[in-house]
């Protein structure tokens, strides 16, 4: 049966009313391989005429493309395209932007990026090979949507950069895990499948299933971006509403109702935003995105100021141009439900990764927030974050190894492939989170290949980004700005009566684990604090560092409440061992891990083969994925 595991009839009410009815047509139809092809039904036609904000937006960018500036992107220049087109706006804008667009691309036969596009107007060259990606997603929607509002000469020039855009395409090899930048490819093969290319849909449709049957034993491995999970919805959303084949749609369908569930099991009310560990999160203070663009379409959250710009061009205003948003935005199945973002608290487990460990774990409880992931895979996550209390902007906490001097992710460095992004160390994490409590250890050694330096790091040091108005307390009472506490310091983050507890624990063995804590008030123009860690520096240089971490979140305390758990919490004897590469940690939740192979040995929970998203010990996410 091409759903996985045989269903019975009595199984069908036990889904969602909007997986039955998708199972039932995958059913109806037999499977993949066997479906009848049928088109997806037209677009909706948008008005020939804009409004005057619109049209003073597009005639600036279209302004801005003509100026030919070296910083121009490929992707701000389509979305001209795109914008102008939808919107009924002068054609010569769109021919404007397709010429400028057509000179981005390589078309040097000769050239191993053939076909492919500059990021940047200004660039000598092809500096990643993503890039045809992000701009076929765009261009294939112009010429499936608005073919009619090109001209001839708009029209062919389109067929010519699609044309040569599509062996780029089949040459850039991604990896499924990388979720991202897999759907887009898969959209923009089945989409120049629909422009007339049948090899293309016939590739897409092969990735679309091998992707399908990744992502149920794998689960959605770039877990929790507030970024990268926009992009995938804008990749499934245009899938599923124009793909070419009608199980397809159904299938992208049954994808976005998991990712949507996703959504739904880490939703924080509070701060109507995304909580527990965030892959690839370029905001560490916020946790905002692209994400945002959908759930604002959804009705979840008011529309906010714009955080990601990227696929715009310099200056552009990112609010008023909505064609192509329009286009890609699905809102949740219907029927589906998602009742499970009003029930606190709860425990989440989702997979991330085919190892047991490899999971995000999060408590959502009414004022406050709590998960951990079970290991960091770059220098973007946020492998720890904690919410305290209310606010859409309130500055999340989370544990940030910097070697740059750059605690609150300000600083945009370049990294091989060009994009600008604040980049943190990238240490090895094992960890363990039971309900409210979490215990955890994160070492990082520069000496080590595995955790890609980029040269410029002299000394690193551990800071606990804190929300600017959070009071911190230690030995009873509350600290002032610059007050330092040991390195094995108990301390209270208290913010609107939830409260984080923080065992920092040093342990016998161990080199470079902190000296001292200090807090640090120069975050007030972002809206943040700090709690750093100081480490002695090593011959002049970083050397390898250890943080533990044992941690509780607690809510509703009033002043006697919270009196009370901090004698409790301080009271707690927990003890680390360091012992050649071993390290364990004892009188916390159970933890163990090689710290030379990089191998948890010991922590929980560990995700059992075949569960993908279990919310309070319920399997919820497995059925909604379809199997091909």
């Amino acid at each position: 049966m091409p759903w996985g595991t045989a269903l019975s009839a009595m199984a069908l009410p036990m889904l969602p009313p909007a997986i039955t009815v998708l199972l039932l047509m995958v059913l109806a139809v037999g499977g993949v391989v066997s479906a009848a092809p049928a088109e997806p039904p037209a677009p909706v036609t948008r008005p020939a005429t804009a409004t005057a904000a619109v049209t003073a937006e597009l005639e600036s960018q279209a302004a801005t493309v003509r100026s030919r500036s070296e910083a121009l992107g490929i992707r701000g220049v389509l979305r001209v395209a795109v914008e102008a087109a939808g919107a009924g706006h002068d054609p010569a804008a769109v021919d404007d932007a397709l010429f400028c667009a057509r000179a981005m691309q390589d078309l040097d036969p000769d050239s191993p990026h053939c076909g492919n596009f500059r990021w940047r107007l200004g660039d000598a060259a092809v500096s990643d090979e993503n890039a045809v990606e992000f701009a076929v997603q765009l261009s294939s929607v112009l010429a499936l949507d608005h073919a009619a509002a090109l001209t001839p000469a708009s029209r062919e020039r389109l067929a010519a950069l699609h044309r040569d855009a599509l062996p780029a395409i089949r040459r850039h090899r991604v990896a499924p895990g990388y979720t991202n930048i897999m759907l887009m490819k898969i959209w923009n093969l089945l989409a120049l499948g629909r422009l007339g290319d049948g090899a293309a849909r016939r590739e897409g449709e092969q990735a679309w299933r091998e992707w399908l049957v990744f992502t149920r034993q794998r689960g959605i491995t770039e877990s929790l971006c507030p970024t990268y999970y926009g992009v995938d919805l804008d990749s499934l959303g245009l899938i599923a509403s124009r793909a070419g084949d009608a199980t397809v749609r159904a299938e992208a369908e049954a994808v976005l109702a998991y990712v949507w569930t996703s959504i739904a099991a880490h939703w924080y009310g509070p701060s109507g935003r995304l909580s527990g560990p965030h892959a690839r999160d370029t905001d560490w203070l916020g946790g905002r995105g692209l994400l945002d663009e959908h759930l604002t379409a959804a009705g979840w959250i008011d529309p906010l100021p714009a955080t990601d710009t990227a696929g715009w061009l310099p200056g552009a205003d990112p609010t008023v141009l909505t064609v192509f948003r329009t286009a890609c935005q699905r809102r949740p199945p219907p029927g589906l439900d998602l009742s499970v973002r009003t029930r606190v608290p709860r425990m989440v487990v989702e997979r991330c990764g085919a190892r047991p460990w490899q999971r995000s774990t999060n408590h959502v409880g009414c004022q406050a927030s709590i998960g951990i992931a079970g290991e960091t895979r770059g220098v973007e996550d946020k492998s720890l974050v904690v919410n305290l209390g209310s606010g859409p902007t309130t500055t999340n906490v989370t544990l940030v190894i910097d070697g740059h001097g750059d605690p609150y992710g300000r600083r945009r460095s370049p990294g091989a492939d060009g994009h600008r992004k604040p980049r943190h160390g990238r240490p090895f994490l094992v960890s363990s989170q039971e309900g409210n409590r979490v215990t955890a250890a994160w070492h990082l050694d520069p000496a080590d290949p595995v955790h890609r330096l980029e040269g410029d790091e002299r000394s690193f040091a551990a800071h606990l980004v804190l929300p600017l108005d959070a009071t911190v307390w230690c030995d009873g009472a509350a600290r002032a700005g610059g007050a330092e506490m040991p390195g094995a310091a108990v301390f209270f983050i208290e913010r609107e009566g939830a409260v984080l507890a923080v065992r920092s624990v040093v342990p016998d063995g161990a080199e470079r684990s902190p000296l001292r804590w200090r807090l640090v008030d120069d975050g007030r123009a972002f809206g943040a604090r700090r709690l750093s860690a100081e480490f002695a520096a090593v011959g002049g240089r970083p050397g390898a560092l250890l943080v533990i971490l044992d941690l509780e979140v607690r809510e509703g305390l009033d002043g006697e409440r919270f009196a009370r758990f901090r004698g409790e919490f301080s009271e707690r004897t927990v003890r680390a061992v360091r012992t050649g590469p071993r390290l364990a940690v004892d009188g916390s939740l159970p933890l163990e891990a090689d710290l030379v192979a990089r191998r948890p040995l010991v922590c929980r929970p560990e995700m059992a083969d075949g569960t993908l998203l279990i919310v309070d010990g319920v399997e919820i996410g497995r059925p909604l994925l379809p199997l091909p």
